[in-house]
């Protein structure tokens, strides 16, 4: 990738009040990590989001300017953001040496259409970014994935695909980085879309219970309905 510069102060004032003060004149507070001591430094948000948004922004390797940290090679190692806001709060650089390999992450980039896809299978992937080996100036923004030859249950390993020149994987390190499943059978989707079991219904019982209590209520309403006509009866003859 491309050798960017980035604008770098030393900070001389530390402690969060510094560091308010800091964003508030437009910077951001930093720390650059290397061989020696590390150095407090501000930086130009601007600056640093436009890296971020890059693509392998956060691999490119930085040419430093400014005074105590002219021409020192950096790449971004972390940096903090405002979960609100989203805004950088804070950056962390790491100091590097050009001559010496170092371990990145790069994102796999999977080109193509599966044939099992067409076939009715599903690609699923299972790796995103692989961590590799390689030199600072030999960092791929991506690394290309080529599916288009994948089947029904085939599958690619990182041992299986092309690294671009001088990048090597860690070793011991073979992961599934993409395959394809077969489409789901219907019957394995039956019971999803099956309805829930409806509660039993007893019915006899309550029935029963019904019939043995309404008779004595039954009976009583019907005699106690009769004794007054049986006495108007008597009073006629």
């Amino acid at each position: 990738m491309e050798v960017q510069t980035l604008e770098v102060s030393i900070r001389e004032q530390l402690g969060k009040g510094a560091a308010r003060r800091t964003r508030m004149a437009g910077n951001i507070p930093g720390v650059l990590y290397g061989t020696g001591k590390a150095t407090s430094v501000t930086v130009s948000p601007r600056s640093v989001t436009s890296l971020l948004l890059q693509e392998g922004g956060q691999n490119r390797v930085l040419t430093l300017k400014g005074t105590g940290v002219e021409g020192r090679a950096a790449m971004i190692k972390d940096y903090q953001v405002d979960p609100l806001s989203r805004k950088l709060l804070h950056i962390d650089l790491l100091e590097i040496d050009l001559a010496k390999k170092i371990q990145v992450t790069v994102k796999l980039n999977f080109v193509g259409r599966p044939i099992g896809v067409a076939d009715g299978g599903v690609m699923n992937i299972i790796e995103r970014a692989i961590a590799v080996r390689c030199l600072p100036n030999q960092i791929p923004a991506h690394i290309d994935v080529d599916v288009a030859a994948l089947k029904i249950a085939d599958s690619i390993h990182l041992a299986d695909i092309t690294l671009p020149t001088g990048v090597e994987r860690m070793p011991n390190v073979n992961p599934t980085l993409v395959t394809v499943v077969p489409p789901a059978k219907d019957e394995e989707l039956a019971p999803s879309l099956a309805p829930s079991a409806e509660p039993e219904v007893i019915t006899e019982k309550k029935a029963a219970e019904g019939e043995e209590g309404a008779a004595p209520a039954a009976g009583g309403k019907d005699e106690k309905a009769a004794a007054p006509a049986a006495k108007k009866e008597e009073k006629k003859k």
